[in-house]
């Protein structure tokens, strides 16, 4: 294998970080990892409660799909962050206790297949789309 192709393969693709930011809403910033998972690295929403955390989530969403496949996308918080931890849980991502990660803490490994989230992130649009019912006639 030549230098070249080492970079390449090996250094590169891990090298950036891709992020959404809206002044108003807030930031996302994520990277690529190995096996096409991608590592939520930082949320911050301006204003909570006001569903800008699962808008940034959905913008991330969107941005990636212009250069798939991914097969997950995970991340990690403090246990003790139980807003991060109901947040996370509430757009259907998987929580996983992890002992020692953290030098002052306990962890959770927040993680979900790409496929299953755009999936969420679907019907989640759709429910807020304000679609009429049907009018029956009789």
């Amino acid at each position: 294998m030549k230098i070249d192709e080492f970079f390449r393969t090996y250094v590169e693709p891990f090298e950036t970080c891709d992020y959404h930011w809206e002044q108003d809403k807030g930031f996302i910033v994520w990277r690529l990892g190995t096996g096409l998972n991608i590592e939520l690295l930082h949320i911050r929403a301006f204003a909570v409660r006001k569903g800008y955390g699962r808008y940034l989530v959905y913008r991330m969403l969107e941005a990636l799909q212009r250069s798939p496949p991914y097969y997950s996308i995970f991340g990690f918080t403090r246990l003790s962050n139980t807003r991060a931890a109901s947040f996370y849980s509430s757009l259907g991502f998987n929580l996983q206790h992890i002992q020692g990660l953290y030098r002052d803490g306990a962890t959770v490994m927040f993680w979900q297949s790409y496929d299953e989230l755009m999936k969420q992130k679907e019907i989640y649009e759709d429910s807020i789309r304000g679609k009429a019912l049907p009018v029956f006639i009789e």
